[in-house]
């Protein structure tokens, strides 16, 4: 099992290396956009999904190790991973899966990238950003129940380790995972999970 200081050590080198290995090429292209030219949003995306691609690699790593680390200390140190993930300077902004890299691991047949997102969420203490995170939250659930995967073991499997703590206007992560075992759309028995 890992110590929280080899996991701060190899975020801090990920991060260094994402930051560091296409920075050049990414300002470059980020730089040529025309901001005054209709269809720049659909530019940014696409550099940006495009450097979510490259450095998929040392993101599906650091993604592994941190899950690892959590469950094996008993989700513990959530505060902690998330204290140094906010230390850093681009990880913290892609460490949580998209919609898109969710749908392909669902399809791969794993469910890690979804427990990965409920953990980062738990993790989270964004109180400024309440709505925006509520928002997330649903997002991740309806998606859940559009992709026929019933949420709700998983769900339960974290609720002992979410903090009863109020962060999100007069609800906790808690709360918040309470409410959506109870109320998310019952899965058939012979739906693919």
């Amino acid at each position: 099992m890992e110590n929280m200081s080899s996991v701060k050590s190899r975020i801090e080198m990920i991060d260094e290396e994402i930051t560091l290995k296409y920075v050049d090429e990414l300002r470059a292209k980020e730089n040529r956009i025309d901001f005054t030219q209709d269809g720049w949003v659909e530019e940014m995306r696409a550099i940006e999904s495009e450097y979510r691609k490259k450095i998929e690699p040392e993101l599906a790593f650091i993604r592994r190790t941190i899950g690892e680390v959590l469950a094996a200390n008993s989700f513990k140190d959530l505060q902690a991973i998330d204290a140094i993930l906010n230390d850093t300077q681009r990880l913290k902004n892609y460490i949580t899966p998209t919609f898109d890299e969710l749908e392909e691991n669902i399809q791969s047949g794993s469910h890690e990238y979804l427990v990965l997102s409920l953990i980062l969420f738990e993790a989270r203490n964004l109180e400024a950003d309440a709505r925006d995170e509520m928002v997330y939250f649903g997002d991740l659930i309806r998606f859940c129940e559009s992709k026929s995967v019933d949420v709700k073991p998983i769900l339960r499997q974290l609720l002992p380790f979410a903090s009863n703590e109020i962060k999100y206007g007069t609800n906790s992560v808690r709360s918040l995972f309470q409410h959506a075992i109870e109320h998310a759309a019952s899965i058939p028995e012979n739906s693919n999970q």
